[in-house]
């Protein structure tokens, strides 16, 4: 049996019900310790409180909300965070039956406005580079696999009521998608561990997202698949390229003409290019034709919006729908502490190291609205 104590009344039921059903008042006993967690911290989730929990190394004292919040999405995902971890709550993870007694959120976890996870992912698809471009963004609570049709279907017109259609035949293919972690750390002043507020919360967290969205963003071009990477559309098969060699603006329009002969602009109002800085100067100092202006005019590229992001490598361009790559996220966020000690350089200034997991993957959905320029000169 599980190490709880049943209060009085639940202990003096047991004879009547006998051992059979000594799990069921059991289970009652968690809720109502749960409850009762939840009530002394006021319903309220903080992430300063957690990490300082974590910090002092005795979680279970001074952060036992956060502890039992942590707790409850293991259950749920069947598996436990990584030691000297706990997990943070997101809206979607949210339960009905832990902390029903309080009224402001009637969720076991914490209000959906000011979940940490909701709170973290906010700050980092707000700096997203391809989120602005109009990327999918799913989230997701197991392995899924997304069906992708590579044929096409074809119509005609029939001469006569006895005629007879052309059969298309189309075929069928599947992008898989699993969960895959990327960390980032931050350090920070060990007095913030004992600010409650929200914007202590907010500080820690925008600081997570901001290193997670640029390591997010360079892996969606180039990741390489392998070593727990992302597969960069760089890498992605199916997807076609255009040599950048002497680039000029027809080299552009081959780009967007290529994803259109393949009928891959779904959403024309997401269509647009990347490209990194360095090729965006290029572009912005050479002409269409003389004295005709240059081929970039401000952010936009043969007639579309051009995004020029770090996370694009030199001598490269992407055109794309870009309502075709979908950002896939599964909720789940860990938060952990340095151990005292780890980094002497901290221990002296009395910093501390602050890390957080986020589980994440991308899919191509359709890596014919895709074209990549390649080898910009």
């Amino acid at each position: 049996m599980p190490t709880i104590v049943l209060d009085d009344d639940l202990e003096n039921l047991r004879p009547t019900l006998h051992a059979i059903d000594d799990d069921k008042l059991y289970a009652i006993q968690a809720k109502r310790d749960a409850r009762e967690i939840a009530q002394k911290c006021d319903g309220q989730y903080s992430l300063t409180r957690m990490l300082n929990g974590l910090f002092e190394d005795n979680p279970r004292k001074l952060a036992p909300y956060e502890l039992s919040c942590s707790e409850r999405i293991a259950e749920e995902i069947g598996r436990k965070p990584r030691n000297g971890y706990l997990f943070a709550p997101s809206q979607h993870r949210q339960r009905r039956d832990l902390t029903a007694s309080i009224a402001s959120s009637g969720g076991y976890l914490v209000d959906v406005e000011t979940a940490p996870g909701n709170l973290f992912t906010a700050f980092l698809f707000g700096v997203l580079d391809y989120v602005r471009l109009g990327i999918t963004l799913l989230t997701l609570t197991r392995n899924a696999v997304f069906p992708k049709m590579t044929g096409s279907v074809t119509a005609g017109w029939l001469t006569n009521e006895g005629a007879s259609l052309t059969e298309s035949q189309m075929s069928f293919a599947v992008a898989a998608a699993s969960p895959k972690s990327v960390g980032a750390y931050c350090e920070a002043s060990d007095q913030i561990l004992r600010q409650t507020s929200p914007a202590a919360q907010a500080f820690i967290l925008r600081m997570m997202a901001l290193a997670t969205a640029a390591e997010v963003s360079a892996k969606l071009i180039s990741g390489t698949g392998a070593s727990g990477q992302l597969t960069g559309l760089l890498n992605v098969s199916g997807v076609g390229s255009v040599s950048g060699a002497s680039a000029t603006y027809g080299t552009l329009l081959d780009a967007v003409k290529n994803v259109e002969d393949a009928s891959g602009i779904v959403d024309p109002s997401k269509a647009g290019f990347v490209l990194a800085p360095t090729d965006a100067r290029l572009f912005r100092g050479r002409e269409l034709a003389a004295g005709s202006g240059m081929i970039m005019r401000g952010n936009e590229l043969g007639g579309y919006p051009a995004q020029v992001s770090k996370s694009v490598p030199n001598g490269s361009a992407i055109f794309a729908d870009w309502s075709q790559l979908a950002l896939l996220s599964w909720g789940v966020l860990e938060v952990g502490i340095d151990p005292v000690g780890v980094n002497s350089s901290l221990f002296k200034t009395g910093s501390v190291g602050i890390r957080s997991i986020w589980t994440c993957d991308s899919v191509c959905l359709h890596p014919e609205s895709f074209q990549k320029i390649i080898n910009i000169s």
